[in-house]
């Protein structure tokens, strides 16, 4: 897990491979939430790349300003690309 900055915000980005559904997951969470539940994640199906990736927002989140999700899309990708 690492954090990264946005504005005043600091959200943690969690990044993981779930072998039972053959998909890397980056999930974004609001450090230091309570409930630490995530509110935006991308998903990348095994062996395929960023332009197989989506973006799933958890409807609970509410609003999700668009720069910020530009920022953490360019997040994933970077890590995504990494590798």
């Amino acid at each position: 897990m690492r954090i990264v900055k946005f504005g005043e915000s600091e959200i943690e980005v969690i990044d993981f491979e779930d072998a039972v559904a053959g998909e890397r997951v980056i999930e974004f969470r609001n450090h230091g939430d309570a409930e630490r539940a995530s509110f935006a994640a991308i998903v990348v199906p095994d062996d395929k790349g960023w332009s197989s990736a989506v973006l799933a927002i958890d409807p609970r989140a509410g609003d999700v300003s668009a720069p910020l999700m530009v920022y953490l899309i360019e997040v994933a990708r970077s890590l995504i690309e990494a590798r």
